[in-house]
């Protein structure tokens, strides 16, 4: 699953002589919350949300209050932690939604604060995280200023999935050349140097072996360096690597240049995209919905 969503709520009790943190902000007020840590009750629901996101338990499981070394601990660090195992899963934080009920003090004066303080702890946009204060018309325990209640709701992106390799040959292996980069380079796996003469085609094996999660696919595409200096380019791009498919990787290359072209041992002759595959169930209809352009043209819209 790409995405998860995942809901905390936590409670404390207001005592007199405790300072009142909420969202990573010290709040002036005559009672604090009462608890193990610092008590500040939103991030621990923030956490408890982002756990529950991926079934990891909640804020207890991971930071149990019979722990001493969590014994008046700022929850930021608690928020970083959290943050740091959804990380370790392959998943980021996209936006965080949350609520906090007590009667006093005001809230609204210090939201940026406590908006800032999170979006920098889990590294997103202050504009992904939204907090909003009620109270309950003095209706309560929230009401009587007993404790406090907050809610959050969190959505996780999955970043990063995990391919079993096997990997054969004696080079390393692929990898993002930058941050953003899409593709990561094959490399050739050869006892010799192959040579491609103009205009053929040749299997050039990688010593790769993949293990693709059920959903997805790897796309092998050209690189564009190759294409332009040696004319060489893959043909069936791009190809496709099903995720039952166990066999070695190779790449089929064709020279489009006039002249012969080698290829050594460890050259970068590919590239490897990974893409989610999205899988479809025909519905059978004696007709189709019409449109402007309908049966027109093949290779143009046909309106002209």
């Amino acid at each position: 699953m790409s995405f998860r969503t995942g809901f905390g709520i936590d409670f404390h009790q207001l005592v007199e002589g405790r300072e009142l943190w909420l969202g990573g902000v010290k709040i002036p007020h005559h009672k604090g919350a009462l608890g193990h840590s610092d008590a500040d009750v939103l991030l621990h629901a923030i956490c408890d949300a982002m756990l529950g996101a991926l079934a990891l338990g909640d804020i207890g499981t991971h930071f149990p209050d019979t722990d001493p070394s969590f014994k008046g601990i700022d929850s930021k660090i608690l928020l970083q932690k959290t943050n740091d195992l959804i990380l370790h899963q392959g998943y980021k934080v996209v936006n965080v939604d949350a609520a906090l009920c007590l009667e006093a003090p005001k809230i609204k004066p210090h939201v940026a604060s406590m908006c800032s303080t999170i979006s920098t702890l889990l590294g997103v946009s202050t504009s992904n995280v939204s907090i909003k204060a009620t109270t309950t018309e003095k209706m309560g325990f929230v009401g009587r200023e007993e404790g406090l209640v907050a809610y959050a709701v969190v959505q996780l992106h999955h970043q990063f999935n995990k391919v079993r390799i096997v990997n054969r040959s004696h080079h390393p292996l692929p990898e993002y050349a930058t941050l953003d980069s899409s593709g990561m380079d094959l490399r050739a796996f050869l006892e010799h140097p192959l040579t491609l003469s103009p205009l053929e085609r040749l299997l050039v094996p990688t010593g790769l072996h993949l293990e693709i999660p059920t959903g997805m696919e790897a796309q092998v595409r050209p690189r564009s360096g190759l294409a332009i200096r040696q004319g060489l380019t893959c043909l069936n791009t791009p190809g496709t690597i099903d995720a039952d498919y166990r066999g070695e990787i190779k790449v089929i290359l064709i020279n489009l240049s006039n002249e012969p072209q080698v290829i050594n041992d460890g050259d970068r002759i590919a590239q490897l995209v990974f893409q989610n595959v999205e899988k479809i169930v025909w519905e059978s209809s004696a007709e189709l919905t019409a449109t402007k352009r309908n049966e027109g043209g093949f290779g143009h819209t046909g309106t002209n």
